[in-house]
């Protein structure tokens, strides 16, 4: 699911000019080099996520020992746009997944997965933020990408917002809400907005929310995996949709 960008010149060419394909870029532990610093810092800016990595990791991902200490992952995947998606909705009443920053692909992988059986529009990834979409994510999808609608949002806030200009709300699942999911009115064109692995949604997050709804929890554990959760409430809006 990505291409690889290796070497100095051609990965700082690469962040000039077409940032948006990157999904991570790697450097050796030592990245004194320049050039290295400067692909650093502009990645930084530009919100890119990077990693440290031995040379015979680089190697590896690279496929060459020719890396020069830095190599870029880069996304096959056609990502859509805000309108795109919705000038070709799936459904008369549009439902979309929006994960801010799930840093587990397997996770990512699931809820991809669910998403495309619960007939969802697509899902949405904030830019920067969580695990790239990588093999990992589509091995746990069992196919599921190739057939799932993916964007990329530059800004939470002002992709949220766009969204309720067109008519959606968002419903966010958090444990702490006073309201059961399956009170929610999922038959509205409705964005699901889940929170990251361990953390939940922030505060930035939860004030981009119409609609906090929570799963009833009858045992000794506190939580359910995000992408457990994910299912349950997309499989409700399917229900709901479907009756």
């Amino acid at each position: 699911m990505n291409d690889t960008v290796y070497g100095r010149n051609a990965v700082l060419e690469l962040i000039n000019t077409q940032p948006e394909r990157i999904e991570k870029i790697y450097f050796q532990f030592n990245t004194s080099h320049n050039k290295l610093k400067e692909i650093l810092i502009t990645a930084r800016r530009l919100k890119i996520p990077v990693g440290k990595a031995r040379l015979e990791k680089l190697a590896e991902i690279a496929g060459t020992p020719k890396h020069q200490g830095v190599c870029a992952l880069c996304s096959s995947i056609t990502y859509y746009t805000v309108d795109e998606i919705l000038e070709r909705p799936r459904n008369s009443s549009p439902l979309i997944v929006v994960l801010p920053g799930l840093n587990d692909p397997h996770n990512v992988g699931a809820i991809i997965r669910t998403a495309e059986a619960a007939g969802a529009d697509a899902v949405m990834l904030l830019e920067g933020r969580g695990t790239p979409v990588n093999a990992t994510v589509n091995k746990a999808s069992a196919g599921a990408l190739s057939h799932m609608r993916l964007c990329k949002l530059k800004s939470l806030k002002n992709g949220l917002s766009l969204l309720r200009e067109r008519g959606f709300q968002v419903v966010a699942a958090d444990m702490e809400a006073e309201r059961n999911y399956t009170a929610v009115d999922f038959t509205r064109p409705t964005v699901l907005l889940m929170g990251e692995e361990g953390k939940g949604l922030g505060t930035s997050v939860l004030e981009e929310q119409d609609v906090l709804a929570r799963l009833p929890m009858a045992g000794c554990v506190e939580s359910l995996n995000v992408s457990v959760t994910a299912g349950v409430m997309l499989y409700e809006a399917m229900r709901q949709r479907l009756s």
